[in-house]
């Protein structure tokens, strides 16, 4: 219904998945609105307290952890959490994670898109991606209705195979390891405090030495209290408040 949020479910959920959600609201944002157009449920096995941190971390965003996974079984997951809990069948997409600690991460995956499977009953399956660790493991999923299997190994294929026929694309990635760029971080200037990401890229030009730069990213408060973390590309809605220094690209002097 127009003017409801997303409704999105993410299995196997982890404190380090946070920049995943965070993507999701940047993408679902409604530009009208001060808030994100998303509403999260995320399940997995960490202890309910970290996760609820790192939820909580994203702005724009109804969070809910739900502790559980298809280690409890395959119907207890499907009936008990899946279809009572979460009401995946009302969802608009399923992400499903790799469970790290699982001995086999690619059969676990399977196994719960078995118990979403289930849970849906009658229904179809909603729009459901899967992110897998063994390209050799897509077969698996087939028969699930599972919409798209994801191997991040592709992407990093795809990213060089695009730079091999995009000549500037190309001689950018070469020159980065050729060391004719660096990487650099930059005080945040005091007129971009409670200021975005996005803000400062159109404002930013060059550094302290008046060399062009191009911001990337940033680094950025842990919601743990450990050191801060970099974040490539946090997107153009990250408020700077959140983060100690920018990072930039420019030339090498």
């Amino acid at each position: 219904m127009e003017g409801q949020p997303s409704r999105i479910i993410v299995v196997n959920f982890s404190p380090e998945a946070r920049g995943l959600v965070a993507s999701i609201v940047d993408f679902f944002a409604d530009p009208s609105s001060d808030r994100g157009h998303v509403k999260a449920i995320c399940t997995g096995v960490g202890t309910p307290a970290l996760a609820e941190v790192a939820l909580a971390s994203v702005e724009g965003i109804e969070a809910r952890y739900i502790e559980g996974s298809v280690s409890l079984g395959v119907e207890r997951f499907a009936a008990l959490l899946l279809a009572e809990k979460v009401a995946v069948a009302d969802a608009d997409a399923i992400i499903v994670l790799p469970h790290r600690a699982s001995a086999e991460v690619d059969a676990h995956s399977r196994l719960t898109c078995v118990a979403l499977r289930q849970a849906c009953g009658e229904r179809a399956l909603p729009t459901t991606v899967v992110a897998i660790e063994d390209p050799e493991a897509s077969f698996e999923f087939s028969g699930l209705g599972v919409t798209t299997i994801f191997y991040p190994g592709f992407l990093r294929a795809a990213l060089f195979a695009h730079a091999c026929v995009d000549l500037p694309v190309f001689h950018f990635i070469l020159a980065l390891l050729r060391g004719h760029y660096c990487v650099q971080t930059l005080a945040i200037p005091e007129e971009l405090r409670g200021r975005t990401f996005g803000e400062a890229c159109r404002t930013l030009e060059r550094d302290a030495g008046g060399s062009p730069i191009s911001l990337v990213g940033v680094f950025a408060e842990d919601s743990e209290g450990g050191a801060p973390i970099m974040r490539v590309n946090p997107g153009p809605r990250f408020a700077l408040d959140k983060a100690t220094s920018l990072l930039a690209i420019s030339e090498r002097r």
